[in-house]
């Protein structure tokens, strides 16, 4: 039986993501997470979103490939016994954020998570507004991904990490919708969740996009690209705003059913 709390339920929710391009254009390893959608359409109908960054993702024409424990008897993850998926081509069932400035897109793998596997989808509790009067400089943040492809490949686990906020929270960072936080955030941390405790409860600050780094100026790199020298991270990390999610959650259920309208 798995833990209950928060922090032991969180490495349910990531999952590892690899794309390989098209026509050998390079390959991306990254971290995504699970979110339950309801389509609000007057229907049950709801989608599972693999939520992660556009440049995770590189090119939907290309190969995506990830993992899950499959479930045991009493439907708990069977460590170990690892049920392994691939989609070529996956651009129908791909959403970005409309805005080409924000790096956030999901896709939609609903038929994927139907499957005798185990996971997690974060909470529509966890997306609420971050109320801000109740987060300051210096707040712990949780976050949990593959950080330079890191993880318990045996048990197909993630590993969740600290930090802290380092950038005036409810100001957008370079007048960007985005935070920094002193952690050390590494190539394979992208889409990574980020998460920040508001009234005794955690929420979701944002999601990873960048790593910051040195060299003769100071530079932001992807969090999905190899192979920068371990010497050169300045452990400090770029997040995209929770409210940025949001509206790629409203974007994506509205232009599935836009795609899937019902019939009569």
């Amino acid at each position: 039986m798995i833990m209950e709390t928060f922090e032991h339920q969180i490495a349910f929710i990531a999952v590892r993501i690899s794309i390989e391009a098209p026509n050998n254009a390079g390959t991306s390893v990254g971290t995504g997470f699970l979110y339950h959608a309801p389509l609000k359409d007057g229907t049950d109908r709801s989608i599972n979103l693999l939520v992660s960054n556009k440049h995770v993702f590189i090119d939907p024409r290309g190969k995506l490939s990830i993992s899950f424990n499959l479930k045991n008897k009493d439907g708990n993850p069977d460590y170990g016994n690892i049920r392994h998926f691939e989609s070529v081509n996956f651009h129908d069932s791909y959403y970005e954020h409309p805005d080409p400035e924000v790096d956030l897109a999901c896709v939609n793998v609903s038929g994927l998570t139907n499957e005798n596997v185990f996971y997690k989808n974060l909470g529509k509790e966890f997306i609420k507004d971050v109320d801000y009067g109740q987060v300051t400089l210096g707040s712990q943040v949780l976050f949990v991904g593959y950080p330079d492809n890191r993880y318990d490949s045996v048990n197909n686990l993630p590993l969740v990490r600290k930090g802290t906020i380092a950038s005036v929270p409810d100001i957008d960072f370079n007048g960007r919708g985005q935070i920094v936080i002193d952690a050390q955030v590494y190539p394979g941390s992208s889409g990574s969740p980020v998460f920040v405790v508001v009234n005794n409860h955690y929420v979701l600050l944002g999601v990873v996009s960048e790593t910051m780094i040195r060299h003769s100026q100071l530079q932001t790199l992807p969090t999905a690209l190899p192979k920068v020298g371990v010497q050169d991270i300045l452990g400090l990390g770029i997040v995209v705003k929770q409210k940025h999610v949001r509206e790629l959650f409203e974007y994506t259920v509205n232009e599935f059913v836009r795609r899937n309208p019902l019939t009569v």
